[in-house]
């Protein structure tokens, strides 16, 4: 006996946990494959839906390859809002939790700076808003000097990138320990941050 039209439409799963499962599916390949493995066909696989899911949801791969970045934002701001009441140490475990995020998601925090990926907008800058946040609670805990908080936020941001990049792309020598050279560039920047 089949069940009737009304029970099947009640046990069909929500849209937007369909949404979650090939975004989550598609971070995994991701990490797993690499950019070239985030197939419609894998992620739609690994969900447990059929392909035409993602371009119901994602309007295709490259909708689906935005949405996962944009999920890395959502998660990067999380990890790099460090909540410590000491502003040094605010500034200083945000710094930790970028390099964290970023060693645990390569290819996806690789993608999220691409040019070729657009992730949402107000999602991705809030990321930028956190760290921004953290500049203004130094300003006024008084162990970061005065001045336009986003300028400075900005060249912060660029020195942990850069670190990261070196780091992810094997282009620190070999002397040199990644862990021990990114907390000397977060004790570089406290010192350029530091009031006169």
């Amino acid at each position: 006996m089949s069940d009737s039209p009304s029970k099947r439409a009640t046990s069909r799963t929500p849209a937007s946990q369909i949404r979650t499962s090939l975004v989550a599916a598609g971070r995994r390949i991701l990490e797993d494959s690499g950019e070239s493995g985030l197939t419609i066909r894998a992620v739609a696989s690994a969900a447990g839906v059929a392909p035409m899911g993602v371009y119901n949801h994602f309007d295709g791969k490259e909708g689906l390859l935005n949405a996962v970045v944009t999920d890395g934002f959502r998660e990067f701001a999380t990890i790099i809002d460090a909540s410590d009441d000491d502003a040094a140490q605010r500034l200083a475990n945000s710094g930790r939790g970028y390099r964290r995020f970023a060693l645990a998601n390569p290819t996806l925090y690789s993608l999220m700076f691409a040019r070729d990926c657009h992730p949402e907008t107000e999602i991705a800058g809030n990321a930028f808003e956190v760290l921004t946040e953290t500049i203004r609670y130094g300003q006024t805990g008084g162990i970061i000097r005065d001045g336009d908080p986003y300028s400075i936020a900005l060249q912060v941001w660029s020195c942990v990138h850069g670190a990261m990049s070196l780091e992810l792309g094997a282009g620190l020598p070999d002397v040199v320990e990644a862990g021990a050279n990114f907390e000397n560039v977060i004790e570089l920047i406290a010192r350029g941050l530091a009031k006169d």
